[in-house]
């Protein structure tokens, strides 16, 4: 993904435009290859209906808006190309063809993993003689990926922080049943979406429990019915084709079923190569039945699903106008969204509402506290003029994590209200973790230069100026020596 956004960057700048419309062509692209893959067991009318509906259901509409999630376009668009290419060529090369599109998937995201596992499960389906040889050339790509993955991060790279992150794995498994219903219904009902989750239910309960499982179970049990019908009415090849898909369906979402903590409960896009399984199945099983009506009106069926579905997809897209309006449409659906909060207190502030971004970054960091919202919440703090809360919500950020920001906006307050030699402590430890930071070594300057250390003053302020912009006044009075004042925080500071 950093590669693509690199290439795009380079030749068309930091326009969105080109990200959105590249991501809408891989997108557009893996929609028409699913087609292909389709009318390999499918009628063609049948097979285009399906994919159209892949193309524009609501469900997938984040892997189109969302720029960050240019890696589930990436990776889908390589793992469906490889499948496509091993089920329609045979020769050593489209082998190697394979490898090579199975290799850029795993690139794109690790959970490209499963069209490797469904590659193989399609020739021990329908061509087991090449079972061995695909094998052999598979080695490469796998063994090259974990090569640089342990190279790049190691083998056991931490996750991003969620609340579900805090539950142990029976806690975390407790969330399966409910976690597989809420891809259920936003399949049928792809209503109200946002593009984070983060509920978590630790602990057994009849509503959160049992009631999914119990639907879980149901729905489970009416595709394996259909599997049973599948089998008994229509030819090996369409029961094996019907066994692919529900296998595409399962294990394309066992890897966010939390076994590994992951950086939310659920996530829409999460679903996409699923429901790629799901709509074959459907395919596959509406074979078996002779549906005496028009084909006028069968076209107007799929007609009103396709554009219904279609309208509410545009209707989401209205909704990434700006992150502040997607982080309060979020939040009216994913009540316990601590980073639609965070990004909500993030616009406040930048429109000046101060109290409320307080308030909001408050309530984030209340359902999960991390270095952002706590950073947010000293923002607020600070541009409301409360300093003592701002630093004591900067210490917090800190605890949490590292950010460079964070020592930036403390620094400041340091400035204006610290003391010698706790101030020039933390100056050090903040240059210790960023010391190309510009800012920094500006702030580091005008405290040495306060104290009338001129000398340290001097070499801050060259190293100021040597990693980023600084006001050229500023460079010039601390270097020719000139005593100067400077407002800070409702201070004033004399530089000597």
């Amino acid at each position: 993904m950093s590669t693509v956004f690199a290439l795009i960057y380079t030749i068309f700048g930091a326009h969105p435009v080109a990200f959105h419309l590249i991501q809408l062509g891989l997108y557009v692209a893996s929609a028409f290859i699913l087609y292909l893959i389709f009318k390999r067991f499918l009628k063609p009318a049948l097979a285009l209906v399906l994919a159209l509906i892949f193309l524009v259901h609501p469900l997938n509409s984040q892997v189109v808006f969302a720029i960050p999630s240019m890696q589930d376009a990436l990776f889908f668009l390589f793992g469906i190309l490889g499948l496509w290419v091993l089920m329609n060529y045979k020769s050593v090369n489209s082998r190697w063809a394979v490898a090579a599109c199975f290799f850029l998937a795993l690139l794109s995201k690790e959970t490209a993993v499963v069209f490797i596992v469904m590659a193989l499960l399609y020739l021990f389906l329908f061509e087991r003689k090449r079972v061995y040889e695909f094998v052999k050339i598979l080695v490469v790509p796998v063994v090259l990926y974990i090569a640089l993955k342990i190279n790049a991060v190691g083998l056991n790279a931490k996750q991003n922080g969620a609340p579900i992150d805090n539950l142990h794995l029976v806690g975390r498994l407790m969330n399966d049943p409910a976690i597989i219903l809420f891809y259920i219904t936003k399949f049928i009902f792809p209503w109200k979406l946002a593009t984070g989750y983060y509920w978590t239910y630790p602990t057994f309960s009849v509503r959160h429990v049992l009631v999914p499982l119990i639907i879980d179970l149901a729905v489970a049990g009416l595709f394996v019915y259909l599997g049973w019908r599948v089998r008994r009415k229509l030819p090996k090849a369409k029961y094996r084709a019907y066994l692919f898909f529900a296998a595409l369906a399962v294990i394309s979402v066992l890897p966010y079923l939390q076994v590994v903590p992951l950086d939310m409960t659920v996530c829409e896009d999460w679903f996409y190569p699923s429901m790629a399984g799901v709509l074959g199945m459907i395919g596959i099983a509406s074979s078996m039945f002779k549906i005496k009506v028009r084909p006028v009106w069968l076209i107007m069926l799929a007609v009103l699903l396709i554009g219904g579905l279609g309208i509410r997809t545009a209707v989401r897209g209205t909704d990434y106008k700006s992150q502040y309006v997607l982080a309060t449409r979020d939040l009216a659906v994913s009540k316990e969204d601590y980073s639609a909060m965070n990004d909500i207190a993030e616009g406040l502030t930048s429109q000046g509402n101060f109290k409320q971004a307080a308030a909001y970054a408050q309530r984030s960091a209340n359902i999960y506290p991390a270095v952002s919202n706590y950073n947010n919440l000293g923002v607020a703090l600070q541009q409301s003029g409360n300093y003592k809360g701002a630093e004591a919500a900067y210490n917090l950020a800190l605890k949490y994590g590292s950010l460079s920001e964070v020592y930036e906006n403390l620094g400041q307050i340091e400035l204006a209200y610290g003391r010698p030699p706790s101030n020039f402590q933390f100056f050090q430890k903040a240059i210790n973790a960023y010391p190309q930071d510009s800012k920094l070594w500006l702030y580091i300057a005008i405290l040495d230069g306060a104290e009338g250390t001129n000398a340290n003053a001097k070499v801050a302020i060259a190293n100021a100026a040597k990693y980023g912009p600084i006001p050229q006044i500023l460079y010039e009075d601390i270097m020719n020596n000139h005593p100067f004042t400077l407002p800070i925080l409702g201070k004033t500071l004399l530089v000597r």
